[in-house]
């Protein structure tokens, strides 16, 4: 399916020259860097069981660090203790493992059934999950959250404003939507451009590159105000 830019809604855009079919193209009315032709977010959340534990393998140190850290920085703002928390993509469950730990009350939806495994050998029943993908602006039960984490997700879905809705949708009053993404300083291209032009694995498995402001552009057409942010 082709679309067209997910924040402004401009069908002007310029592709950047990527093998293959699927590009990656810049919006020209609002700057936003997208990959207009996408599969489906079920065909999207099925190469990536393939891509777990390959290309990209959450046992790495530096993934580790970053997940530990969200965990610190939020848990001394906001707090976990006794605070039912969802990841949306928890992968292997390492950031709910950090929650647990710090007296919340973890939830997960996990599209890879390997992984799902992984969750319930680490938390057992004090952990709910949800074997699947967002899929629709609608929550998949009646549960609501303290805080809803979308950690280097949100790149990896075919349609970043409606997970964000889904994730606003999640929320118990007075509750948080958490978003990780991309670079510490939030730029759209944080590698060499030729790391984005080799060809490897297709565009869409990273669908979007996120600014500062395209970020906050998101959560704003979500009903989303950011309220605080680290550095």
């Amino acid at each position: 399916m082709i679309h067209d830019c997910d924040l402004c809604g401009s069908a002007n855009r310029e592709p950047l020259g990527l093998p293959g079919g699927r590009d990656i193209a810049i919006c020209q009315d609002c700057g936003f860097i997208y990959v207009p032709e996408r599969r489906s977010m079920a065909e999207v959340a099925r190469a990536w069981d393939d891509i777990y534990g390959a290309a990209y393998d959450p046992s790495w140190p530096g993934v580790r660090a970053r997940l530990w850290y969200i965990a610190e920085w939020l848990d001394q703002r906001f707090s976990f203790h006794a605070r039912n928390v969802l990841d949306i993509g928890a992968g292997d469950g390492f950031f709910l493992q950090q929650v647990s730990g710090r007296g919340g009350w973890p939830h997960a939806i996990e599209s890879a059934a390997s992984n799902v495994s992984k969750l319930h050998s680490l938390h057992g029943t004090r952990l709910t999950t949800t074997h699947g993908w967002v899929d629709a602006d609608a929550p998949k039960d009646d549960r609501r959250f303290h805080m809803v984490m979308i950690l280097w997700t949100l790149e990896n879905c075919a349609d970043c404003v409606q997970m964000l809705r889904y994730a606003a949708n999640s929320l118990a009053p007075g509750g948080h939507v958490v978003v990780a993404t991309g670079s510490r300083i939030l730029v759209p291209f944080k590698k060499p451009l030729s790391s984005y032009l080799s060809g490897i694995a297709p565009p869409d498995t990273h669908a979007f590159r996120f600014s500062r402001r395209s970020l906050e552009r998101a959560m704003s057409l979500a009903g989303l105000v950011v309220e605080a942010e680290n550095d």
